[in-house]
């Protein structure tokens, strides 16, 4: 078991990652900024972790820590990225209920769909030995 957001389950997305195949035109990097409910909002501070995906040259990797210039960024509180891993909620409910904020070029994330579709079982392996 891994525990969910530690560096472990990080490496664990990674591994599952390079299995995936990705279009080889898909440019797109994902950032993902969980942060603690203590925070009082899910912002950039305080005990957030970050980490981020990038999908290109036909590959899928999963990195730790803040991406450089992210297409996209989701932030979250931990409960809610816990229940959207668990698939317990979907992000557009997460949206519709201000509990999934984005920031960056959301129309990528349009245009991307199909590529990021294919690849939505990419992460089961980690998601059934991860530690909530």
């Amino acid at each position: 078991m891994v525990r969910f957001l530690s560096g472990e389950w990080i490496e664990a997305l990674d591994a599952a990652a390079q299995e995936a195949s990705v279009p080889p035109e898909v440019r797109l990097t994902i950032q993902q900024v969980v942060a603690d409910e203590g925070n009082g909002s899910a912002g950039d501070g305080g005990d957030s972790v970050h980490y981020h995906l990038v999908l290109a040259d036909g590959r899928l990797r999963v990195h730790p820590g803040e991406a450089a210039n992210p297409d996209v960024t989701l932030v979250q509180t931990r409960a809610v990225a816990a229940a959207l891993s668990r698939g317990e909620l979907n992000a557009q409910q997460a949206l519709e209920a201000g509990r999934l904020k984005l920031r960056g070029d959301i129309g990528q994330l349009g245009r991307q769909a199909k590529a990021l579709t294919a690849m939505q079982d990419v992460f089961a392996a980690v998601r059934a030995d991860t530690e909530y």
